[in-house]
Order: structure tokens, then C-alpha cells, then sequence
């Protein structure tokens, strides 16, 4: 921290003892206002930045939620929005059309219940306005439910990377060391395509 403070590491003087110090004087400068201090900086950006969307909720006190998206974000949806695919894991979807990650929104969610994913889409839909026409998603029971009552536009399918991982503990390991071969993944891939 001290070293994006200062300008660079070849800036940052100081023995142990003094970053020891540095850090114990910042956790008694922010103290609880952790959560409060992002709320105010994301409200901050909501009316100081043109395209810039926040939501947030707080439960019994405690920040359980929180989604925005800013200029790229909504710039990205407008160009490659037709399919989203939300990535509970983090870079390991979404792509443009140069193989390029691209981010729509981000959000950090207390739990993963069907509550807290409906209204995370519900706050993307918010931000971006139109459905995607397709909505890929990992085998999260709670995810898909949310998808299918706030996307109701949207056709919702299984990412493909996820369904290829699983597939060796779904199937007996006799097919997948005997059959699996490029044939085998062309012809799987095929049949995964086709249906609908």
C-alpha cells in the first residue's frame, strides 16, 4: 500500500518495525467503517460518474451485498451482451470476440442462496436494462432458479467448460480413459450443441 502511496517501490523506505506501525495506524484510522467507507465511494461515483450504477444491502447492521458497473461495464454489455455468463469463480468466462475477458458488473455476495442471486441479476438488469439472449451459468441449483425468474427473456444453458470438467466423475472411468478421444470430444461437443 505504501508503495502505490509513494509512487513506486524504489520509494518506500523504512525498517519493520515502521510498516508494523504504518499498518496498525491504518486499521485504527478505518476501525469499523470498513463497510461504510466503499458505500460512500461508490455512492460518490454514482453522482459524479455519468454512466455509473451501485446497489448495495445491508442486514442487521452488516453490508450483505453489493453490485456495480461503470462506463467500460455498460460499453462491454452494449457490444457483447447477447451472452453473459455469470462466473461465481472469477476469470474463468467471459470472452469477446478476440478471446479477450470482458466484465459486465461486479458483485460480492454474502451467501449463494437463491435470494441473494436473484437480487444480484435483478441489480444487473437494473444497470444494463435488456436481457441477454443467452445466459450461461455453472450447475448452481440456487443460480438457476434466479436466472429463470429474473431472465425471463433469456434462454439459460449449462457452460460447456463446466459440463467437460465434471464429466469424467459423472461417467465411469472406463469410458473416459477408453472413448475419449478427439473423436469421442468432437462428437460429444456436437451432440452438446444440438441440444436445446
Amino acid at each position: 500500500m505504501q508503495a502505490s502511496l509513494k509512487g513506486g517501490e524504489h520509494l518506500v523506505r523504512g525498517t519493520k518495525t515502521y510498516h508494523k506501525n504504518f499498518a496498525r495506524d491504518i486499521r485504527e484510522f478505518i476501525g469499523e467503517r470498513d463497510a461504510q467507507m466503499v458505500i460512500d465511494k461508490l455512492n460518490g461515483n454514482m453522482l459524479h460518474l455519468e454512466n455509473f450504477y451501485f446497489n448495495h444491502t445491508v442486514v442487521n447492521g452488516e453490508l450483505r451485498s453489493l453490485f456495480w458497473v461503470d462506463d467500460i461495464c455498460k460499453c462491454n454489455y452494449n457490444a457483447f451482451g447477447d451472452v453473459v455468463a455469470f462466473d461465481a469463480t472469477y476469470d474463468t468466462n467471459n470472452v469477446d470476440n478476440h478471446q479477450k475477458c470482458v466484465t459486465f458488473g461486479a458483485g460480492l455476495l454474502y451467501n449463494e442462496t437463491i435470494e441473494s442471486f436473484t437480487w444480484l441479476l435483478d441489480s444487473f438488469l437494473k444497470a444494463h436494462v435488456k436481457h441477454p439472449r443467452l445466459v450461461l451459468t455453472d450447475q448452481d441449483a440456487a443460480m438457476k432458479q434466479a436466472v429463470s425468474s429474473v431472465f425471463t427473456e433469456s434462454t439459460h444453458r449449462l457452460c460447456m467448460w463446466h459440463v467437460t470438467k465434471k464429466l469424467p466423475a459423472k461417467v465411469c472411468m472406463f469410458v473416459v480413459t477408453s472413448w475419449r478421444t478427439p473423436t469421442f470430444d468432437r462428437v460429444f461437443t456436437n451432440l452438446y450443441g444440438t441440444c436445446s
